[in-house]
């Protein structure tokens, strides 16, 4: 077996999970989700004084904190691929910790660590729901944070549950997503998806994607939040800059058939039309599913590419499928070299690194510390936040609110800008333009640092 045929059997069966997880299923979830959101908006309108009840998992003097661990190691023997060793992630969670409760925790509650190590072969609307009650009623924590959880049944599940999610996953989620679930659902180094297809456009268009008569088809997963964000931020962004899609394809993800079938269906489409500039839009490893369903066809477009499309899988293995790729980098530690962006790439960087190196844990290089910055970051969040909520109750509501205040103060080890903005729930400021060098195997960067539009 070639290795693109092993690659495209094996992202198959990724694709059956993938698949798995329903509209209407998430839709049920949403609504008992709102219904608890307005519960506890209700219970905390009239201020946080110090006798008001403390979300799950607090006490006095502690708060538990969950910790998700993607174990990719059956994974990876399935689909035979490599990856960046991250060395002993459980040890450095409480690393970072150990470093936090030094300066007194979370408002003055010392973090007790719940760490879970989650298989990712295994990954479905099941195992995700299961992962939430081990989280919400087996041993139950004020805030999770969320790494590797891809189905849409995992943010309702918690925010039903009252738990505050820091979401650390390449997952998209939309601005009214964000809005249904607060004060629960904050992303602190993952841009709002709709503002992330907006940066994208305005990218694309400054590094000439759209130039020479290009033919742009864009291709996503059918969901309300996809459609959403194309006809409210994609598609009037593409309209401001002249730019008209050629054709939209929506894939049905009900199930692997389904997904396979609607990619087969876009690449035909597509390739009949002549288009050959390509937006996908979902992320969730759709860019690798359809570059694998391509290949065979001998249909080579220019993608987009941003690092929700896991662009170190596909550089890693097939490389052949990124010629002439434009894109924008959000977290270079997933996408770009150092030597294109070097250590560290701020103060924040530098700390995580200090920190661990005195627990004994220490890094090659940037991408080897990929899962060590998204705990680092979770952490020294929940840190910065609980300073204004000593001696008060500890709610969603009042983390969230401190969040926000934290505004421009925040600065994210992974990301090249961070702010935090009223309305907004994520802490993500810019991005920076990302071109694939065809001679390096590698994405090359622009130097300058491009804040999101508004």
């Amino acid at each position: 077996m070639t290795r693109t045929s092993r690659l495209v059997v094996g992202i198959a069966l990724l694709g059956l999970v993938v698949g798995a997880c329903g509209p209407k299923r998430t839709e049920l979830a949403r609504e008992a989700a709102r219904a608890s959101a307005a519960v506890e908006s209700a219970s905390t309108s009239g201020g946080d004084a110090s006798d008001d009840l403390s979300g799950p998992g607090v006490t006095d003097t502690t708060v538990k904190i969950g910790f998700i661990i993607v174990d990719q190691t059956q994974l990876k023997k399935l689909l035979r691929f490599d990856s960046p060793d991250v060395g002993d992630v459980k040890g450095q969670i409480e690393a970072l910790v150990a470093d936090a409760n030094s300066r007194g925790g979370i408002g003055g509650r010392t973090i007790e660590p719940v760490i879970v190590v989650f298989d990712a072969l295994l990954d479905s609307p099941d195992t995700e729901e299961k992962l939430c009650r081990t989280f919400t009623e087996d041993d139950p924590v004020f805030a999770v944070v969320l790494y590797g959880q891809v189905q849409s049944n995992a943010r309702p599940c918690y925010a039903n549950r009252q738990t505050l999610m820091i979401d650390q996953t390449f997952f998209p989620v939309d601005q009214k997503t964000l809005e249904e679930f607060s004060p629960y659902l904050w992303q602190p180094i993952m841009p709002e998806y709709g503002k992330l297809l907006r940066g994208l456009a305005i990218a694309l268009s400054d590094n000439q994607f759209f130039a020479d008569g290009a033919k742009l088809g864009i291709v996503g997963i059918d969901s309300p939040e996809n459609r959403r964000v194309v006809e409210e931020d994609l598609a009037p962004t593409l309209a401001s800059l002249g730019v008209e899609p050629t054709d939209i394809q929506w894939i049905d993800p009900t199930s692997g058939a389904t997904l396979q079938a609607g990619q087969d269906q876009a690449v035909l489409e597509f390739k009949d039309q002549g288009i050959d500039r390509v937006i996908v839009v979902g992320g969730s490893r759709l860019l690798a599913f359809l570059a694998t369903t391509a290949i065979p066809q001998e249909y080579f477009p220019r993608y987009a590419i941003t690092s929700f499309d896991n662009p170190d899988f596909i550089k890693r293995e097939m490389p052949m499928a990124l010629d002439g790729a434009i894109g924008i980098s959000i977290q270079p530690a997933f996408d770009i070299a150092d030597s294109e962006y070097p250590r560290p790439g701020n103060a924040s960087e530098q700390r995580c690194i200090d920190v661990l190196a005195a627990a004994g844990h220490t890094f090659a290089e940037r991408a080897n510390m990929r899962e060590a910055l998204v705990y680092c970051d979770a952490v020294a969040l929940l840190e910065q936040a609980g300073r204004g909520l000593s001696g008060r109750a500890l709610t969603a509501a009042a983390v969230a609110e401190q969040f926000t205040a934290l505004g421009s103060s925040w600065m994210s080890a992974s990301n090249y800008a961070s702010a935090f903005t009223p309305g907004s729930f994520d802490g993500v400021a810019g991005f920076r333009a990302t071109i694939w060098d065809s001679n390096c195997l590698c994405f090359t960067l622009t130097e300058e640092t491009v804040d999101f539009p508004s």
